[in-house]
């Protein structure tokens, strides 16, 4: 297994530091607002990576925390009129109840801020003493001349940035590019703890090294995020983290690209997000799944409705088909569970890994998925079905994805994708079965007429009525 390591930007051999066990670090949300899209484009690809790497036989521990104490939830809370702490805790819930609609792996650990400021006190005293950071007005520093490799991560020199750096009003700095570990208290409503240096709240950066080290130990395999963390952030945490301890903290450091809309970077601060309940009113959870997985992890990804339409089409044919013919054909579960140790599947199976392999190709690795599909279609064997559901079967153990027909996972998207459209339309599920039965006592009274004004009141609402041997199968459709 390869990957491209931020760090050096090399394409490096994936070698754990322990054999046969991954540690990785992911940043989470900052907890002032609801999670968006451009969120999305961090979080789905590292489910793949991380559920590749245990399909591979890895034993992965996961973390991904909440930053639950910061200048944009103090802000919120007294935009709102609440406490920080209750900022917080609201846009937690709604961040899981956001995300549960995608079927991501839960981390093992999703620590708080808040839950672990001794930890991060300790931590800061140890990069004092170490003598990489210096208190002053009861703020605490970072002092980046003192580390000669800061900027290795994001390739920009110290010289670059002193260009444009100043000091703001307020900070004591020994130079412009110092960075807070530790904040004083400044106003009354301003959450804080006691430390060494007086009241306060620690610094954006520190939080994520103290408490991927607590997890995870000194050094680990991957830390993980989107571009945008690269600089200042995941720099920063390597200049505190290795200061503090003597040792590399992550060896390999993953970015995802930005998710753009119109060119632009999808952000609250632009005002250009798309929220998940928005999100969701349009498209089944599995559709964005694919839409974002099926780029490279590292690519930019540009949002539009029109593109997202494009997979969508290809998911409803894709997964129509397979349950359609698998039905016609009669194949039942335990013919999937035997024909996974037939050469050819082991063989697909090989070429996807192969493919995932290479810094988790995505783009190819799904290709090959749909190239195998039309090659079972052209075949019109029951076998060659049978090879690709088993085989199916595994990519989904693999990516979370492409499992949505009920013999590999009790569930449908086309009839979750139906539901859905009754949901969005008004109209209850249970009318549209209704109607579809009323259509096909008409078709058998030879009231063609009446059957047709009833398909097409269902086309209007999304629903394309097929007849097949096995009577009208529901199908979601879309003019686009």
């Amino acid at each position: 297994m390869k990957v491209r390591n931020t760090y050096g930007g090399a394409y490096q051999d994936f070698i754990p530091l322990y054999k046969d066990e991954v540690r990785i670090y992911v940043c989470g949300l900052t907890v002032y607002d609801r999670m968006h899209i451009g969120h999305l484009r961090s979080f789905i690809p590292f489910d793949v990576i991380i559920r590749y790497m245990k399909f591979r036989g890895f034993k992965v521990t996961f973390v991904r925390n909440f930053t639950d104490i910061d200048d944009k939830i103090i802000s919120r809370a007294r935009q709102e009129g609440i406490s920080a702490y209750d900022v917080a805790s609201k846009y937690i819930n709604l961040f899981k109840e956001d995300i549960a609609h995608f079927e991501l792996l839960t981390p093992d650990f999703e620590p708080k801020v808040t839950e672990h400021i001794p930890d991060i006190i300790e931590l800061i005293k140890k990069i004092i003493n170490n003598g990489y950071a210096y208190a002053v007005d009861g703020d605490v520093y970072f002092h980046v001349p003192s580390f000669k490799d800061y900027g290795k991560l994001s390739g920009i020199s110290t010289e670059n940035l002193l260009a444009g750096a100043r000091v703001e009003p307020g900070e004591n700095k020994k130079n412009p590019l110092d960075f807070a570990l530790w904040k004083a208290k400044r106003y009354e409503d301003e959450p804080s703890w006691k430390s060494p240096w007086g009241e306060g709240r620690p610094g954006w950066h520190i939080e994520c090294s103290a408490m991927s080290m607590k997890y995870l130990g000194e050094e680990f395999d991957i830390h993980g995020g989107g571009q945008d963390l690269i600089f200042p952030h995941h720099e920063n945490e390597i200049a505190q983290s290795r200061a503090a301890t003597g040792k590399g903290f992550a060896k390999y450091w993953l970015h995802t690209g930005h998710l753009t809309l119109k060119g632009e970077k999808m952000s609250k601060s632009l005002g250009n997000v798309v929220d998940i309940p928005q999100l969701l009113k349009k498209f089944h959870p599995e559709v964005i799944k694919f839409y974002i997985a099926k780029y490279h992890y590292r690519s930019p990804v540009e949002f539009s409705d029109d593109n997202i339409k494009k997979d969508e089409k290809a998911l409803i044919n894709f997964y129509y088909t397979l349950e359609f013919e698998a039905e016609k054909a009669k194949i039942r579960e335990d013919e999937i569970e035997k024909m996974k140790d037939d050469s050819k599947v082991k063989n697909l199976i090989d070429s996807f890994c192969k493919l995932m392999d290479d810094d988790f190709n995505t783009p190819s690795a799904f290709s090959l998925v749909f190239s195998a599909f039309e090659e079972v279609r052209k075949s019109n064997s029951k076998d060659e079905l049978v090879r690709f559901l088993s085989f199916l079967k595994k990519i989904y153990e693999a990516t979370g994805i492409f499992g949505k027909i009920p013999l590999i996972s009790q569930k449908s998207f086309i009839e979750e994708e139906v539901m859905r459209r009754c949901k969005e339309y008004g109209i209850s599920y249970d009318e549209v079965c209704g109607l579809v039965e009323k259509r096909e006592e008409l078709r058998r009274q030879k009231k063609f007429q009446e059957a047709d004004e009833i398909r097409k009141k269902l086309l209007d609402i999304g629903i394309y009525l097929q007849d097949t041997i096995f009577g009208a199968k529901k199908i979601p459709y879309s003019s686009e």
